[in-house]
């Protein structure tokens, strides 16, 4: 750490410290840190979701995926449920552990109820994806003010929504392709996250947000979310319907693009398989370490946590980086592209910077 790089008292680890540096911020070591140790266990995510089309496969609680098996154990109707039907909120577990860590972080079962009131209504209406529509949201040039009054007219719906009964209002519940589905259970968990005071919402409030990137990108998002926020205004028990605005679903969404990982499943360290993506999660204590196509952690998942270790000896003062897309096989163009596309950055680590130069003296 230098002159450069200030602390933010942004606290996570006694293994390192988060600094202000003139490109963001940044994870620096304490003291020196030997290869193979465990710098950082995040808590759960507090948002994740699974891919639809992976629902049945992969277990709710700890992610667990078997190559397309079916996961065992299903979400049985909670007691006191009544006389409707039950259609177990979407949930499938890999054993009666897992659904019983589930139970146990779901005490009152307000998350079931969430989540299976998403599903109901998800079913009600399910919207096919439509590439004419797409491509027609896609051609709006996206502003800071497009998106504002956006969100405007959104607060108005809202306002007007809430002043209607509740059998009315299922009048005006929008259809949710399955992306928009997935992004609403994400919310959903982020907020009940929230309620119950999760141990990392506190950095969760330090994440910078990515939303006029974001959408600049694909402004299709921006309906999206304004199609998500609307099914859970609609569709939320009411303790969470208490914490839901419009500019709170607005820093989840920001915050989650670019702080997110990837839910993969787990293989081999020698598996030259890809790695299905299942579904992504935000652990916004691991979100401070920088890309650097020459890392010194290595990311894995150990059930719904995720851990980061060193891959060698680490300095005192030097910084700690991740690979954030599986790019270190790629070349120099291919890495700066892609980095350029999902987070918004052009790598200048050391070893581009090497292969930047040794391309210029090559011309």
């Amino acid at each position: 750490m230098t002159i450069e790089e200030r602390p933010t008292g942004i606290e996570i680890s006694d293994l390192f410290n988060v600094c202000q540096t003139q490109y963001g911020r940044a994870c620096f070591a304490k003291s020196s840190i030997d290869k193979g140790t465990k710098v950082l266990c995040t808590n759960t995510g507090i948002g994740s979701t699974i891919l639809h089309e992976f629902r049945k496969e992969v277990c709710a609680n700890c992610f667990r995926y078997e190559y397309g098996k079916y996961a065992k154990v299903k979400l049985p109707k909670p007691e006191g449920w009544g006389k409707s039907k039950f259609l177990g909120a979407g949930l499938w577990f890999c054993s009666e552990d897992c659904l019983e860590e589930w139970k146990e972080q779901d005490p009152e079962g307000l998350l079931t109820m969430t989540y299976e009131a998403l599903l109901v209504h998800y079913q009600m209406r399910i919207k096919h994806v439509s590439d004419e529509e797409d491509e027609k949201a896609n051609k709006v040039v996206i502003t800071k003010d497009v998106i504002d009054t956006n969100w405007k007219a959104i607060d108005e719906w809202d306002i007007k929504i809430q002043n209607m009964k509740k059998q009315k209002r299922q009048n005006h519940l929008p259809a949710l392709n399955e992306e928009e589905y997935s992004s609403s259970k994400f919310v959903a968990l982020a907020l009940f996250n929230i309620l119950n005071h999760h141990p990392s919402y506190q950095i969760f409030e330090e994440l910078q947000t990515n939303e006029i990137e974001k959408i600049s990108k694909y402004p299709v998002l921006l309906k999206s979310q304004s199609s998500v926020f609307k099914f859970l205004r609609i569709t939320l028990p009411e303790p969470l319907q208490q914490l839901l605005t419009t500019q709170l679903i607005r820093q989840i969404f920001g915050r989650e693009y670019g702080n997110s990982f990837a839910i993969r499943q787990i293989t081999t360290d020698d598996s030259t398989e890809n790695k299905e993506f299942l579904g992504y999660l935000m652990s916004p204590e691991a979100s401070f370490f920088n890309h650097s196509c020459r890392p010194n952690l290595r990311k894995e998942r150990f059930r719904n946590h995720m851990i980061f270790k060193a891959t060698k000896d680490i300095a005192p003062g030097e910084q700690l980086c991740i690979d954030y897309y599986q790019l270190l096989d790629e070349p120099y163009e291919t890495r700066q592209r892609d980095l350029a596309a999902n987070w918004f950055f052009y790598c200048k680590c050391d070893r581009c910077t090497e292969e930047e130069h040794q391309q210029h003296q090559a011309k």
